[in-house]
């Protein structure tokens, strides 16, 4: 497949890196520094030798794109409709970002036709420019078309990701699955920023607060049509019991280390669905106003 990355970061660099691995013709749109080690040194996964890459600086140089992986952070949606101007015709854009809002948002820009809402699950670390790193437990993506129409392009790139070591799952109701992630990284990422803890602390000495908080995110996701199962919370519970202790969030180490970070597009768009539909997000709304 012919596929675009951008957005060199962690989840950007290891499933691009991945997908260049097996054979696939991925092109980063990157700018700085990382475009820089990219064309020089390549992309270095964990310690191996670094890969050869193609790297340009925007999608307008790109003439042929089957998929568009979409893995910037969601601190920049304000730049969505310069980043995807450009999208080659006939091009879907599989969405990773950490945010309820992002499908609509780029659906807004380029029709739900051509977005794929989509869940990374993963915990990579970007150490540098052109550097990732992914040491063990679960990598997957799911996703799916908007309506879960059946479609032979999201099955094929789902072929090609399981082919690059990505377990990947085409779904029907993906949007179960962007809430169901929001509501473990949206409040471990929280809350664990507010504690300045890792998960092991939050899911034992502040484990009340921690399914206070995911009880929000579900309310919030059935008033917006969303079907959670009812069981979904103890779900996310349990996942997070089985997570590693020492696990922290990419929004709570960028909250910790003062740069930009996804809380306004995770906690702010729970809070600002929650008073559009009349739901009780008062923990959110706590936390949100103090990590502000």
């Amino acid at each position: 497949m012919k596929i675009a990355v951008l957005g060199v970061g962690a989840v950007g660099g290891w499933f691009g890196g991945s997908l260049a691995q097996a054979g696939h013709d991925v092109t980063f749109v990157a700018r700085g520094d990382t475009l820089r080690v990219l064309r020089d040194t390549g992309l270095t996964l964990n310690d191996a030798s670094p890969l050869p890459v193609r790297a340009v600086v925007e999608l307008a140089e790109i003439d042929d794109v089957d998929v568009v992986l979409l893995a910037v952070k969601a601190t920049g949606h304000t730049h969505l409709r310069e980043m995807l101007a450009d999208l080659p015709a006939g091009a879907v854009v599989a969405v990773t970002q950490n945010s309820v809002e992002a499908p609509h948002l780029v659906a807004e820009i380029v029709g739900r036709r051509r977005v794929w809402p989509g869940v990374v699950r993963g915990f990579f670390h970007h150490t540098g420019p052109g550097r990732v790193e992914f040491h063990g437990g679960p990598i997957s993506y799911s996703f799916g078309a908007w309506d879960g129409d059946e479609d032979p392009t999201a099955r094929t790139f789902a072929e090609a990701l399981t082919g690059a070591g990505i377990q990947a799952h085409l779904r029907d109701d993906v949007f179960v699955d962007v809430w169901e992630k929001a509501m473990f990284v949206t409040c471990f990422g929280a809350l664990g920023s507010a504690a300045g803890a890792p998960l092991g602390h939050l899911r034992t000495r502040l484990r009340g607060s921690l399914r206070g908080l995911m009880e929000e995110v579900a309310a919030v996701a059935r008033a917006t049509g969303v079907p959670l199962a009812e069981d979904a919370v103890d779900r996310t519970m349990a996942f997070a019991d089985r997570m590693p202790a020492g696990a922290t969030s990419s929004m709570q180490r960028d909250l910790a280390a003062g740069r930009d970070s996804e809380l306004d597009a995770q906690v702010g768009a729970i809070m600002r669905l929650g008073t559009y539909h009349g739901e009780d997000v008062r923990l959110h709304d706590l936390l949100y106003g103090l990590l502000r």
